[in-house]
């Protein structure tokens, strides 16, 4: 198992692993599949450099807490009158 001390807790640009990695030692379960499709969405900003992605730790923090209510949508319901 690799050695997880290298992952600064005051490092703000992250790679894919490396926020995994901190997610992990501060409890929160996000898996690799989940954060690239969050990425790959749209729905966490990021930066990609050649092959990289690289992810700022206050974007994370703002995407899992929902502060800008994007994955918590208003609930639209048709009403269908059907007399």
């Amino acid at each position: 198992m690799q050695d997880n001390r290298h992952i600064s807790q005051k490092q703000d640009i992250l790679n894919i692993r490396e926020t995994v990695e901190r997610c992990k030692l501060r409890g929160i379960p996000l898996s690799e599949y989940t954060l690239r499709r969050a990425l790959k969405s749209g729905a966490l900003p990021c930066r990609i450099v050649g092959r990289t992605y690289l992810i700022s730790w206050a974007n994370v923090e703002r995407w899992l807490s929902c502060e800008d209510s994007a994955d918590n949508g208003a609930v639209v319901r048709k009403c269908i009158d059907y007399r």
